[in-house]
This record gives C-alpha cells, sequence and structure tokens, in this order.
C-alpha cells in the first residue's frame, strides 16, 4: 500500500506544483526504503503510484525507456498531454500481455494493480495539471481523469492511496479537519497534506504507510527539483528518495525539516571569522563574495552558489583532516625519537 498526494502550492505570489509519497513497499515482506515517485527523462512532470510493486515497477521502466528512445517526447516542444497519452496507450498495451499461470484468477485485478497520479506545467495552456491513472476492465486498458481540469477555487489536492481505500479516505479526512473553514475554502495552500503524509507515515497502527517521505516539486520554468528530509525527525537522518544517508555521504539537494516543513540550511554557516586564502586557497575570492563586510552569509545566494560553498566546505575541512593527521604522526615520530 502506499499514500501519494499531488497538490498546487502557492507562496510569495508564485506557484508550484507538489508531488509526495511515503517509501514503504509491501507484498509478503515490508521495506522502507523503495523508490515511489519518479522523474521522467523530460523535466516538466513526475509521476507516482500507489499499489503493487510488482505491477509498477516494470510499467514505469517501459515508460522511462520508451521515452529516452523519443526524441519528440523528450523535447520541450511535446505537450504535457502528448506525455500522458503516450503513457496510458503504453500501460496499456503492456498489461494486456500479462498472462496469469494461476487458474482462475482474475486477469483485470492483475492488469489493475497500480494507480498512478500524473502531473506537470503545461506550457499550452499556462497551468499546472494532474491525473489520476488506473485500470479500467470495460475497455481493457488504462483510462485517465484530469483532477483539476474544472477546479473554480484557488485550492487543488489530492490523495492516493491503494489498495484499500480507507487510507486514502483518512487523509481526506485528516486533511480537512486540519484546515476547514468555510471562511477559508480559497485560501491557498502551503505545507499541510505533506503534513498530512507526515502523520500518516508515522503512524505505526498503520502497517503498510512507512518510511521517509519522498517531495519533488514541478516549477513553471519547466523543470523539477526533488528534495531530502531528515527523518523521523529533524534530529534524525538526511533521507533521500527513501534511502538513509549520513552527513557526509548524503546527496546535495535540499532537505525539509520534517517538524516544521522548512528548508534546512543548517549545513552552511551563517558567519565566517576568518575568510583567508590561506584557507580557502584559489577560492577565496569566491567564499569573500558569499559573506558580507561583518563575515554574515548573505541572504541572496542562488542555490548553485550554495552548492559550491558546500563543495567548497568539504575539501576545506578534508585538507585540514590531512593536515592533522600529518602533525600528529609527526609528533608521535619526535616522541619515539626521545
Amino acid at each position: 500500500m502506499t499514500l501519494c498526494t499531488a497538490y498546487i502550492r502557492q507562496a510569495n505570489d508564485t506557484e508550484e506544483l507538489v508531488f509526495a509519497t511515503d517509501s514503504c513497499l509491501t507484498g509478503g515482506e515490508k521495506w522502507k526504503h523503495g523508490i515511489k515517485l519518479f522523474e521522467l527523462p523530460r523535466k516538466d512532470c513526475l509521476l507516482c503510484f500507489a499499489g503493487s510493486t510488482m505491477r509498477a515497477y516494470p510499467l514505469v521502466l517501459n515508460l522511462v525507456s520508451s521515452i529516452h528512445l523519443d526524441k519528440y517526447l523528450q523535447s520541450p516542444s511535446a505537450k504535457l498531454d502528448e506525455v500522458l497519452v503516450f503513457l496510458s496507450d503504453l500501460f496499456t498495451e503492456l498489461v494486456k500481455k500479462i498472462i496469469s499461470e494461476i487458474p482462475g484468477e482474475n486477469i483485470h485485478e492483475l492488469r489493475g494493480g497500480a494507480k498512478f497520479l500524473f502531473g506537470g506545467w503545461d506550457w499550452e495552456k499556462g497551468s499546472f495539471r494532474v491525473w489520476k491513472l488506473h485500470y479500467s476492465q470495460e475497455v481493457e486498458g488504462f483510462i485517465f481523469d484530469e483532477l483539476n481540469g474544472n477546479i473554480s477555487k484557488k485550492r487543488f489536492y489530492t490523495f492516493l492511496g491503494n489498495p484499500s481505500p480507507e487510507i486514502e479516505e483518512e487523509a481526506f479526512k485528516n486533511y480537512k479537519k486540519m484546515v476547514y473553514d468555510d471562511d477559508k475554502q480559497d485560501d491557498p495552500i502551503d505545507m499541510e497534506p505533506l503534513k498530512v503524509l507526515r502523520d500518516i507515515s508515522l503512524n505505526k497502527g498503520i502497517r503498510e504507510v512507512d518510511g521517509s517521505l519522498q517531495i519533488a516539486k514541478v516549477y513553471k520554468s519547466n523543470r523539477t527539483e526533488f528534495f531530502g528530509i531528515y527523518w523521523e525527525s529533524s534530529k534524525g537522518k538526511p533521507c533521500f528518495q527513501g534511502r538513509e544517508y549520513n552527513e557526509i555521504n548524503k546527496p546535495l539537494v535540499r532537505y525539509f525539516n520534517p517538524d516544521t516543513f522548512e528548508i534546512i540550511e543548517s549545513d552552511l554557516p551563517n558567519k565566517l571569522s576568518n575568510i583567508s586564502e590561506e584557507v580557502y586557497l584559489d577560492n577565496f575570492e569566491f567564499v569573500q563574495s558569499c559573506f558580507d563586510e561583518s563575515g554574515f552569509l548573505k541572504d541572496n545566494l542562488s542555490e548553485k552558489t550554495k552548492h559550491e560553498l558546500r563543495l567548497i566546505f568539504k575539501d576545506v575541512a578534508y585538507r585540514q583532516f590531512l593536515n592533522n593527521q600529518e602533525a600528529e604522526q609527526e609528533q608521535l615520530a619526535k616522541s619515539e625519537e626521545a
């Protein structure tokens, strides 16, 4: 089972499409580190699934491979709904080739073991669009329903759970408890759906929804960004795409604090007391440009600049470690000679 969410976040006069899911895979076993949120070879859309991993993974991997081989679908000129139709047709073609080896098994249940959320930025319509894809026994193939095509309010959010509808129903109920107010029906959404997903994933009484959250955004600039998260709290380990890391080898992405859903920027020092050429070598002028005259980190740095700073600080720390090791060895050698 899985619980996914997709919603349009409105903050600081901008909009972004957020996708998120838990990381738990089940099916005779339980594993809390499965990838369930996927970036496609084009960067304006995302895909996640709920349901049978055995059904979803072959479909998603075939889709990624097929788009890699299709230059038109990779190109910015391809429309989002063209990708959607290709996706639906491909999934239909693939599941029709499933052959059950168990007498009496319902072939439609096998084909429909997974449901999907697909969405992104539609440059043609100038809006974010989200669809639910699921198998239909009547047409013997995958069909799709646009979830935010005719909304009259500013809010758009959805949850997808499978195979049991109870988890999905609980998510909608918990969301309404969190934000429901007749006078605020049109208020923009911030991080509320992520908080609902977090609470259910941390609920030890729900076996099938578990593991660190996987979160990504689609921006109007036709790009996606995947985020890490500290789990199970801000004091936990950094996680990315369901996998745990440590502070040394964690991917260089932005990380959420699951307690507040603010971005954790603590991996960059807020102030440097000494910015010297001796320490930073060829990077001295670059590091100096990132801090003001009082030594405080500037507020308007780009993510690329912050990424470069992290690499520089790691290099400095490693060089200082090697220097300390050499100094200790020299001190030890002198002590043995004495």
